[in-house]
């Protein structure tokens, strides 16, 4: 049984550390690496950092998809570096061949491992109705299957086809489809390594709960120039003296537009009733950044919802500061390590669908958590990691309630009930 390695420590640890340093140690004759990250320029960074064996980078090249090339490089027994949307894709093949040449898997950060499928009102009806689709129960959990006399239909539903062919789909609460990365690719390889932080809260910790598969809590220490796993029981603690000390959170007449529970939800800036407020946020975040820090396009940082063809961002960007917004969903990059003066206009809540996917089969989610997680992934990508200080604007009441009570505490850090916290790394040549 694989039992799923996650390296769960603050930013700046040496997670990434750690792994360049193992993949450079181990011999290529005991070891074959697939190293899947966010980002495209992670992938350079790997192939650039790793001297000691070649990392390919699947391509579409003469008509073959990505998908295709990835399948040519495992059939060959290739390191790989690629990216979470390819690692997405996985079918059928792509776990044979990782399970045959005994690969290790190394993720750089929680990936989407399941998401709700749009579909208008009434499409799920009318695809049982015309018995297109059915329920397929398996070890507790429900699946759609599409019927095999109707695989040669081609309709505007060919991608839930795909999936349902790829045992890719379930059910959640008689009313929407949910796409779920196939789990048993984890049981593929031969060792698997997540690098994050509060995994606790993440959606891939309660699908690896769902699915019953087994995680060993691990932490990273470095002593002189060498980084090395320990058990989370023996972990490094983090000491918030000196972090607490960095982040000054703006406290003011600012904030005053997010003090109801649900302020600044994406549900809040899709309402109607809202939208006179849009504009105060508009005129807070312009009034926080070139007032209160006089900040420039060089030292500034904001995030909020997208909204429908981005029409929420346009809404509420600030003047002079259109350039300086990032996704709220940024993660494991580097690019904006020089910025200080930071506003963050979003207070994250799970899409109910998938929360209610979880709780239907009795897996608890926590959603202060996983907001705190996602907040602290996006303000890490400030300078902040490398240990400067910074200046955030958090108007939503509970996000900052939230932030603050991370920063004085180590309430979120303590692991899940069921994680393996007193083991070493599965892999013994660590």
């Amino acid at each position: 049984m694989t039992n799923v390695n996650v390296v769960d420590a603050p930013c700046g640890y040496g997670k990434t550390s750690w792994a360049i340093q193992y993949m450079n140690e181990m011999s290529i004759e005991t070891h074959k690496f697939i190293y899947v990250t966010p980002f495209l320029n992670e992938v350079t960074r790997v192939q650039e950092s790793v001297y000691s064996r070649k990392f390919y980078e699947p391509e579409s090249i003469k008509g073959e998809t990505k998908l295709d090339d990835l399948h040519r490089l495992l059939g060959q027994g290739k390191d790989i570096a690629t990216t979470h949307a390819l690692f997405q894709m996985a079918n059928a093949e792509t776990k044979e061949l990782i399970r045959i040449n005994n690969y290790t898997l190394i993720l750089d950060e929680v990936m989407n491992v399941i998401e709700q499928v749009p579909l208008k009102k009434n499409d799920l009806d009318l695809l049982i109705e015309a018995r297109v689709i059915d329920y397929v129960v398996d070890n507790g959990l429900t699946y759609i299957k599409w019927n095999e006399d109707k695989v040669e239909y081609d309709t505007e539903y060919n991608h839930i086809k795909q999936m349902a062919l790829a045992n890719n789909l379930m059910y959640c609460d008689n009313s929407a489809l949910i796409w779920n990365l196939p789990c048993d690719i984890f049981l593929m390889f031969k060792d698997v390594f997540i690098l994050t932080y509060l995994f606790k809260g993440q959606f891939q910790r309660y699908y690896y709960d769902l699915h019953g598969i087994q995680y060993r809590y691990l932490s990273v220490v470095k002593d002189q120039q060498e980084y090395s796993l320990v058990p989370y029981q023996n972990r490094q603690i983090h000491d918030k003296t000196a972090l607490n000390k960095l982040v000054s959170i703006y406290e003011g007449q600012l904030n005053a537009i997010g003090d109801k529970r649900n302020a600044l939800s994406t549900s809040w800036f899709e309402n109607q009733k809202n939208k006179d407020f849009i504009p105060i946020l508009k005129r807070n975040t312009y009034n926080f950044f070139t007032n209160i820090c006089k900040a420039n396009n060089n030292t500034a940082l904001w995030t909020t919802v997208m909204g429908s063809k981005e029409k929420n961002r346009i809404k509420v960007q600030p003047k002079s500061f259109t350039k300086c917004f990032i996704p709220m969903t940024s993660r494991a990059t580097n690019q904006y390590k020089e910025k200080y003066h930071l506003a963050y206009l979003i207070n994250r809540f799970m899409n109910p669908i998938e929360k209610k996917f979880f709780e239907q089969y009795g897996v608890e989610v926590d959603q202060d958590a996983w907001a705190l997680s996602e907040l602290i992934q996006w303000v890490w990508r400030s300078r902040v990691r490398e240990g400067q200080s910074i200046h955030i604007y958090i108007p939503s009441r509970r996000m900052r309630k939230l932030f603050s009570n991370y920063l004085t505490s180590d309430d979120f850090e303590t692991p899940p009930q069921n994680a393996i916290v007193d083991e070493p790394p599965s892999d013994w040549h660590i």
